[in-house]
């Protein structure tokens, strides 16, 4: 839905045979095709329920300007801890989304009060089949909702500075060169044949202020259990100098930096699925897991690989 360009300026004024080759992701992946059931107070449930449908248009935040509504990472890190433009007569709010403080948010006053009785409510206006008339009480609340409960990213995780978060961009694996496609529609588990005994697992990180090479720790763990990885194997990435161009999680061209090679068949049979967290650390904020313990289902089969006949 459309924002009146009033609306745009607010923040600036106010297959039984599987094949290894990834030939089938020809088809660009994206948000829409995530066939998943998102929480409404997560950020890419927010994304798709509210800053994609009515704010990431043409002319408005779609990058034009900040915040930027375009995916789901852009919402993120335009919005957590990032300086305001205009404020309210008393300078109550210094920054976009504080987590944990619905009050110190300008977000929230944005959508629910009019800062300096000049510049409006946030939507000014929506077109006629939007449905935010009808939903704007209960988008509200799962934006309060989701500040309230830390301001947690798209892996489960919530900031404890204004520095940024590291993100996790995307995750691949290769054998004998080749690139290896997964199941589903390319968001689920990554597909290896049981004749398949070395792989290369590569990860896409970025971070604000670090580089994905001067990202420390970068270790990964491997667990047959989804959520239990108390016994689990800490290795060490190998974070090259030049990176490896290749499909992310929304189906965008990201920089694999960070690699391991293992022989799947020394983590599990055929039939078997696999998961893997990756842990990392920028300049400033302490070491964090991705994907969390609080992170979706759906995230967590995305970090697995499975084998297959």
């Amino acid at each position: 839905m459309v924002l009146s360009l009033t609306i745009c300026l607010w923040i600036t004024s106010c297959s039984k045979e599987h094949e290894n080759p990834f030939d089938k992701f020809e088809e660009e992946v994206t948000e829409d095709s995530i066939p998943v059931q998102l929480d409404a107070t997560s950020i890419e449930g927010l994304h798709a329920n509210i800053f994609r449908p009515t704010c990431a248009n043409s002319g408005c935040h779609d990058g034009t300007f900040e915040p930027d509504f375009r995916t789901v990472s852009s919402t993120y890190n335009t919005l957590v801890y990032q300086p305001i433009v205009k404020n309210d007569p008393q300078g109550s709010y210094a920054v976009r989304v504080k987590p944990g403080s619905v009050n110190e948010s300008m977000l929230m006053a944005r959508l629910t009060i009019d800062i300096d009785n000049n510049s409006g409510i946030m939507p000014l206006a929506v077109e006629p089949d939007s449905d935010w008339p009808n939903n704007s009480d209960a988008y509200i609340q799962n934006v309060s909702d989701w500040i309230q409960a830390g301001a947690k990213d798209l892996f489960g995780n919530s900031p404890n500075t204004s520095n940024q978060l590291p993100q996790m961009e995307g995750a691949m694996a290769r054998a004998n060169g080749v690139w290896l496609e997964r199941s589903g529609n390319g968001q689920s588990s990554i597909s290896i044949l049981e004749t398949v005994n070395s792989i290369e697992l590569f990860f896409a990180f970025s971070d604000d202020a670090t580089s994905s090479q001067d990202l420390t720790e970068n270790t990964v763990r491997f667990s047959s259990q989804k959520n239990d990885y108390e016994n689990a194997e800490t290795l060490n990435l190998q974070v090259s100098n030049s990176a490896e161009q290749q499909v992310g999680y929304f189906g965008n061209t990201v920089s694999y930096y960070h690699s391991i090679t293992i022989n799947p068949q020394d983590y599990a049979s055929l039939g078997e699925t696999i998961y893997f967290r990756t842990k990392i650390k920028d300049g400033d904020n302490p070491v964090i897991e991705i994907p969390a313990d609080a992170g979706a289902d759906y995230i967590k089969d995305y970090f697995s690989f499975t084998i297959i006949e």
